[in-house]
């Protein structure tokens, strides 16, 4: 066998060898930008209906093919990643088809030189990655894909927590809406305080009930989503949660998540539907949306619809973050978090084509203001969102994407998101014989 296959002669020499060989790439890899790319749609079109256990990914190096991580996440005809346990998920292919929908998540930093001369019977692709600049190649190969890489984030059950090789993330109660600790591995926090960069996530459901005067507040107190169904991967976790919702004995609201959880990011897709029937209940539901942040003072923080102006972390609103907040968040949008301190942030809240609900810009920075549940006195800053007038009878969907660095790479914040959110420059070409 070819590459690093042949480690498997001995089981357990084997195991000992690729652990070490791992330790030593990590230790001596480049800080350089690391990203895991996803490539889906017509892009794949050598790909498509080909078994992708059957499939295996890797670079020419040291004169033979060398595995790669990479992974297929199976995607549903409509807006969310597939799961088996998702009883409104429909599929035209069978799982162990590659569908046009699917996405194939595979690492930049694993892309080398091209193999010389022709290539064997068993290569059927070519994965050339890069725009302008030089190119790199990964070649796809019939035969089934190494398994021996180790999951990219590790969910643990008892307690619930989120690791990974740069962040870990504790939730308490065994809820998935009640986030405690979350650490990050280049993070210096203040002498004063501890290493967590984050008092709580605040959830808000509100709607009034048969008037808009008598309001009834949900929080993350009320809210105890099930865990459904987990996919690890070498480069994606994948969690599919429900939370069902009553007001007045109804079930009026079943939200539907999907966490695909990477080394370095995290999205969490959400789907939900408030049933017509609800609006002889309920009357002006909205939902808020915060992240407060644990005495990170001296932060910044920049957004794609708010232009040159930046709200800086110091225990006051000044004018700018006022005007801030007065901005319609627009469709297409970030937010940037840095915190000088060996962490940055970049986020983009992405809403489905079809909902025309505004969403509002919500920035607190005050060290005596109260807002539960809290672990740490104040907000310090209390960043997110708010939605007003859901929509009764029509599907809800959104997206939220969070991309986490040492130092936003060395760029500017729009420039980091240009890179982030740029469509990655990969062609992929069936090999001709």
């Amino acid at each position: 066998m070819e590459g690093h296959r042949a480690w498997l002669a001995n089981a357990h020499g084997g195991s000992i060898i690729r652990y070490l060989t791992l330790f030593l790439f990590l230790l001596l890899a480049p800080t350089a930008w690391s990203a895991v790319l996803e490539l889906h749609g017509p892009a794949l079109g050598p790909l498509l209906g080909r078994d992708p256990a059957a499939l295996e990914l890797a670079r020419y190096a040291n004169g033979g093919f060398q595995s790669v991580p990479h992974q297929w996440i199976a995607w549903s005809d409509g807006r969310q990643p597939y799961f088996d346990k998702d009883k409104d998920a429909e599929r035209q292919l069978p799982t162990n088809r590659i569908g046009a929908g699917d996405r194939l998540l595979l690492r930049d930093e694993d892309a080398g030189a091209p193999r010389p001369g022709a290539l064997p019977d068993n290569v059927v692709a070519t994965l050339t990655l890069g725009g302008a600049g030089p190119k790199r190649t990964l070649y796809v190969l019939d035969r089934p894909p190494f398994q021996g890489f180790p999951p990219a984030v590790t969910l643990t059950r008892s307690p619930l927590a989120i690791y990974t090789a740069h962040y870990r993330l504790n939730l308490e109660d065994d809820n998935l809406f009640q986030w405690g600790d979350f650490l990050y591995d280049e993070y210096q926090p203040p002498a004063d305080h501890g290493p967590s960069l984050l008092d709580s996530l605040k959830l808000r459901l509100s709607a009034g009930v048969f008037s808009a005067g008598a309001r009834l507040t949900l929080t993350n107190e009320n809210l105890d989503p099930i865990i459904r169904e987990v996919i690890e991967g070498p480069l994606a976790t994948l969690v599919y949660a429900t939370t069902r919702v009553r007001v007045a004995g109804l079930p009026v609201l079943t939200v539907h998540n999907y966490f695909i959880l990477m080394d370095n990011a995290v999205a969490v897709h959400s789907r939900l539907t408030i049933p017509g029937f609800a609006a002889a209940v309920l009357r002006e539901p909205s939902a808020r949306v915060t992240v407060d942040g644990n005495a990170l003072e001296g932060a910044r923080l920049r957004t794609s619809w708010t232009g040159d102006l930046e709200a800086r972390v110091d225990g006051r609103l000044s004018d700018p973050e006022r005007d801030m907040m007065e901005q319609p968040v627009g469709r297409e949008n970030w937010l940037w978090f840095g915190t000088g301190r060996g962490f940055d942030l970049l986020a983009r809240l992405h809403f489905a084509d079809g909902f025309d609900t505004a969403a509002r810009f919500i920035y607190q920075d005050d060290p005596a203001l109260d807002d539960e549940p809290e672990r740490f006195p104040g907000q310090r800053p209390n960043v997110g969102f708010r939605l007003q007038g859901l929509p009764f009878g029509d599907e809800f969907y959104f997206v939220a994407e969070l991309y986490f660095s040492r130092d936003s790479h060395g760029l500017s914040a729009a420039g980091w998101a240009r890179r982030q959110f740029a469509p990655p420059a990969i062609t992929v070409n069936a090999v001709s014989r």
